[in-house]
């Protein structure tokens, strides 16, 4: 299937998102609706390598699809999106472990919770790892097959990245926020769970595409960097729920009334010129991410790699995108008065999600605009660079 498809396919799943948005935010995890709606429209397959049956779409669709459900429901798009994509780590990992994840007699897939910050120890033993810990924000745990976790390997000073079965795993209550509330990303802990060799990859040649699967999964998509590709469909969920706001403001913008004087908004200069600014900021912060995002997918289909200095620069350009996003939702927002505070409101929802998400590692500023701006002034992107 086309990647065009797909992505039109999650754009389908708009309306139904929204509808479901609040049942979702109510329950704290996503309606078992939403996920038939995803397995029938054959989205969960898009980073599975067409070896094992997938659909191995170019890279530039992977966030596409993310940002179109990000317009219907930022929580159900954060961990629809994961689920999807983190199949796209699975391919890095060794031969037997890609079988086992993808076995003809399974559904094609695996949905995979898991974040990338170490937690936790792993004890070497014989045939593979004694896990034990606990580790934070396991987004969509609650529908996963597997857990992906990172802990640092006892005595060795290397860090590994695990597969762990759910069902080895105890979720922890711990998800209780104002924003997000959707996403159940509750803490989970292990205590001496084993886990097998071949279900282990280092982290640090996971990073820099040097897993054992890519000597098997050859195509262009594997070839785009680890942090580049999670955190462009990240970012996708905040430009998507962006996108929402400005659509849903100005709807109500055509039809509100001044309460003192009684004047339609849609007659104000002043509404007209803001609106206007924040439409075409809207635009341009869009329009960098389809090109950088075009860049890295024809790049790659070149058969070249990424420099660690265009890494940084994609990596600046997320964290812009997330912080012209969470500006983009808040200032229209406001434009629509009290009428969005009320819990009814999915103009509340989206505001408060985008808000949430603005606070996210992956959307850090400051720190990675220092790093950015010191190699536009000749000095190389640091080795702790999250590149």
């Amino acid at each position: 299937m086309s990647g065009e498809e797909l992505v039109r396919r999650a754009a389908a799943m708009v309306p139904a998102l929204r509808a479901r948005a609040a049942a979702a935010e109510e329950a704290g995890r996503i309606p078992e609706a939403t996920f038939d709606d995803a397995k029938a429209a054959d989205l969960f397959r898009a980073a599975v390598p067409a070896r094992f049956g997938g659909h191995e779409v170019d890279f530039r669709y992977i966030p596409q699809i993310i940002r179109e459900w990000g317009r219907g429901c930022t929580s159900s798009a954060w961990v629809l999106g994961f689920l999807m994509y983190h199949n796209f780590q699975h391919g890095h990992f060794p031969e037997q472990s890609q079988a086992e994840m993808w076995s003809p007699d399974g559904k094609g897939y695996t949905m995979s919770p898991g974040q990338i910050v170490p937690a936790g120890k792993a004890e070497p033993v014989q045939g593979g790892y004694r896990l034990t810990g606990m580790w934070p924000y396991a987004s969509g745990i609650h529908h996963g097959d597997f857990m992906l976790m990172s802990a640092p390997v006892e005595g060795s000073g290397e860090v590994r990245r695990f597969i762990m079965p759910i069902s080895e795993v105890n979720i922890l209550d711990t998800w209780h926020v104002s924003a997000m509330r959707a996403t159940g990303s509750h803490n989970v802990e292990v205590d001496g769970v084993f886990v097998p060799e071949h279900r282990s990859v280092n982290v640090a040649e996971f990073r820099e595409n040097r897993g054992p699967g890519l000597a098997l999964n050859t195509g262009p998509l594997w070839q785009v960097p680890m942090i580049t590709y999670l955190m462009f469909g990240a970012v996708a969920v905040m430009l998507g729920g962006a996108e929402a706001v400005v659509e849903l403001v100005t709807d109500v913008l055509k039809d509100k009334v001044g309460a003192y004087d009684g004047m339609r908004f849609q007659e104000q200069m002043t509404t007209r010129v803001r609106l206007a600014e924040l439409e075409l900021l809207l635009q341009s912060t869009r329009g960098l991410f389809d090109a950088k995002i075009n860049f890295v997918s024809d790049k790659v289909a070149e058969g070249e790699h990424l420099s660690r200095e265009e890494r940084m620069e994609m990596r600046m350009t997320i964290s812009y995108i997330g912080r012209q996003s969470a500006v983009i939702a808040h200032e229209v927002g406001q434009m629509a008065g009290s009428r969005a505070k009320f819990l009814a409101s999915p103009i509340q929802r989206f505001q408060g999600d985008i808000s949430s998400l603005a606070t996210h590692a992956a959307f850090e500023f400051e720190n990675v605009g220092s790093q950015y701006g010191g190699m536009l002034l000749g000095l190389a992107p640091p080795p702790e660079a999250m590149i």
